[in-house]
């Protein structure tokens, strides 16, 4: 056990040691605070001509402190206008001004360390850049139509080796590439054209751009119609530089001849059909028409058709009645059903002659815009009609109808709330034996609808060429176009 002298010596050992502990860390002058050191990871860079460097350069730099810590950093490029910066690098676009493609910029950094200080002597470095051309591309649609009425849609692509933000604008210009180009921003990659007056000999034609609803303030004067045009697009960076024009592959704008567009869905034999439509027209004293091969093709290619929906519904939207006929129901009605929504909303009328193959999905959407509420497909049979067979009309007016040949697959038709039954079928049922008997079921083949009281769809199930026996086929046509319709 220890004793209490020996305790108390020990204490006052203690005391003295801390006192003469403390005595020795206060003593001597204060020291200034050391300004921090900036580096670059290079001090020159030695490039001329085409080797200078691109418009956009990847600058980075570092600091250290002697009696701290480096908190940030300043950069400028002209020693005056300083900026801010936590970061160790950053990339610039160093554009030339406009007229000039080379330019060299004095970059300058310095660090700042915890006391605010910053570097006397930043660190600097001079960036020898020459300015890259940029280019313009033309880029195809799904489809690129040979010809097509005047709603027409380009599409471009710019590219920049100086990266998208050297870019300034785009100008673009129409047939004569002497005249001034329409200047649009860089943001837009495509433009639609459509014609004020697209019955004239010559129109003006509304631009939007992108995707828009809504056309531009200007409009676009050297679109010719029927005769081939070529769209030139180039693009402009910030020094001022550019690319030669991108052309278009030529096309025709056709001028649109009347208020009627006969859309033919067939992908063969389409001359002899459309044949039967133009004399059931010409027969009720329509002499005028517009024809539209919707699935012409060429080497495997749609020839005819837009480059997407919204374009062929503003070809559509050029007209006031469509009569559509073809023997592919599903490209019909799907292409139909995502592009002329905008055709019945401004008071478009529709007569729709449609062969239903047993392949067509009957469960799809593309019925949605029809007066169709559902096709009717019983399982393990065939609903057919017979050659010779008499359509009766369930509207007052409408004429009988005869068969001319055998239909072996037909979809008579459950009518959408507030359509009306056209026109029934004596139908017949062929079982998976090949056994025939009276088909007992829905035996509706047309439909119109009607919306208020104002008929604008006619839909039949049928091929019309093959229901004119008694060579009458022209007395529906007038009872649908002229007496409906108010053509």
């Amino acid at each position: 056990m220890m004793k209490r002298g020996q305790l108390f010596f020990i204490s006052i050992s203690i005391v003295f040691l801390f006192i003469s502990a403390c005595q020795t860390g206060i003593s001597g002058d204060l020291q200034p605070n050391l300004p921090p050191e900036t580096h670059t990871v290079t001090d020159t860079i030695k490039r001329s001509g085409d080797n200078r460097l691109n418009s956009e350069v990847h600058i980075r730099w570092w600091g250290d402190d002697p009696d701290g810590f480096v908190t940030g950093y300043e950069f400028s490029f002209d020693g005056s206008v300083w900026t801010h910066t936590a970061s160790n690098d950053s990339v610039f676009l160093l554009s030339p001004p406009p007229g000039s493609d080379t330019v060299d910029f004095h970059f300058r950094v310095r660090a700042i360390d915890n006391e605010g200080l910053r570097d006397p002597s930043p660190a600097g470095l001079i960036y020898p850049v020459k300015n890259s051309r940029p280019q313009a591309e033309i880029i195809p649609g799904v489809f690129e139509p040979g010809s097509t009425y005047p709603a027409i849609k380009v599409s471009w692509k710019g590219s920049d080796p100086d990266g998208f933000d050297n870019i300034s604008h785009f100008e673009y210009l129409w047939n004569d590439t002497t005249a001034d180009p329409t200047v649009i921003e860089k943001f837009n990659n495509s433009a639609t054209f459509v014609a004020l007056d697209p019955r004239a000999t010559s129109s003006d034609f509304e631009v939007y751009l992108n995707n828009d609803e809504t056309p531009q303030g200007f409009r676009e004067q050297h679109i010719v119609l029927n005769d081939t045009n070529r769209f030139y697009i180039r693009v402009v960076d910030n020094s001022g530089a550019r690319s030669p024009y991108a052309v278009s592959a030529p096309f025709f704008v056709k001028r649109v001849q009347s208020d009627i567009l006969l859309v033919n869905a067939y992908v063969s034999g389409f001359q002899t059909v459309e044949s039967f439509y133009t004399q059931q027209l010409k027969a009720i004293g329509i002499d005028r028409m517009d024809t539209l091969r919707i699935f012409e093709q060429k080497a495997g290619e749609y020839i005819n058709r837009s480059p997407d929906n919204l374009t062929q519904g503003r070809v559509f939207g050029l007209f006031d009645y469509i009569i559509w006929f073809g023997s592919n129901a599903q490209e019909s009605f799907s292409l139909a059903q995502k592009s002329t929504a905008g055709f019945f909303n401004r008071g478009g009328k529709m007569m729709m002659a449609m062969y239903i193959s047993s392949s067509f999905d009957e469960q799809s959407q593309f019925l949605e815009f029809t007066p169709i509420q559902s096709l009717v497909n019983p399982e393990d049979t065939t609903i057919m009609l017979d050659i010779n067979d008499t359509l009766m009309p369930s509207l007052p007016g409408y004429p009988a109808l005869v068969s001319t040949a055998i239909v072996g697959v037909v979809k008579p038709i459950v009518p959408e709330i507030g359509s009306e039954i056209a026109y029934t079928a004596p139908l017949l049922a062929r079982d998976k034996n090949g056994t025939l008997s009276p088909w007992t079921g829905v035996r509706n083949v047309m439909v119109m609808r009607r919306q208020q009281g104002v008929p604008n769809f006619f839909i039949s199930s049928l091929e019309l060429q093959k229901l004119n026996g008694l060579g009458n086929a022209d007395e529906l046509f007038r009872k649908v176009l002229i007496d409906e319709f108010g053509y």
